[in-house]
């Protein structure tokens, strides 16, 4: 078992990264914004399959989402969820900023796996792993009305 752990370990994870809306990632002081995961290319995203050799057995290593921590970069939070967000108005990931500036969001993933030796049944590796995603800078403005006399 500490080797499977130590392959799980090694898997190269696929990190997610925060896209927005309002799209560009700039928003409005207690605008509500919506957040979304978005998988990397790279690395092994849930249900996909890294396969290795332990001791001379073929090993199957099928990571799973145990949950998501969204960081919105300004101290709060929202997870663990199992949620990918969305987009407005169905999105269920959403945060409003009670400032301006510019914050870095990030999403950090935590997998669980399941292993198969040499094609055997699925079984689960008791260990999960953290990965932080990349940071995405949002920009919070601040909006003024203004009246004009004509």
């Amino acid at each position: 078992m500490a080797d499977l752990k130590a392959a799980f370990l090694r898997t190269p994870w696929s990190k997610p990264q925060i896209s927005t809306q309002p799209k560009g990632d700039t928003t409005l002081v207690n605008l509500k914004t919506f957040y979304k995961v978005n998988w990397s290319k790279t690395g092994f995203e849930p249900g996909e399959v890294d396969r290795a050799v332990l001791r001379g057995i073929p090993v199957q290593i099928r990571p799973k989402l145990v949950g998501f921590t969204y960081l919105f970069g300004d101290g709060s939070s929202t997870g663990p969820t199992n949620s990918t967000g969305g987009t407005y108005p169905d999105g269920d990931i959403t945060h409003a900023y009670r400032t301006k500036g510019s914050y870095p969001v990030r999403v950090d993933t935590t997998f669980g796996a399941d292993f198969s030796l040499d094609g055997s049944t699925w079984e689960e590796i008791p260990s999960t792993v953290t990965v932080p995603g990349p940071s995405t800078t949002v920009t919070v403005r601040e909006a003024k009305g203004v009246l004009v006399n004509h």
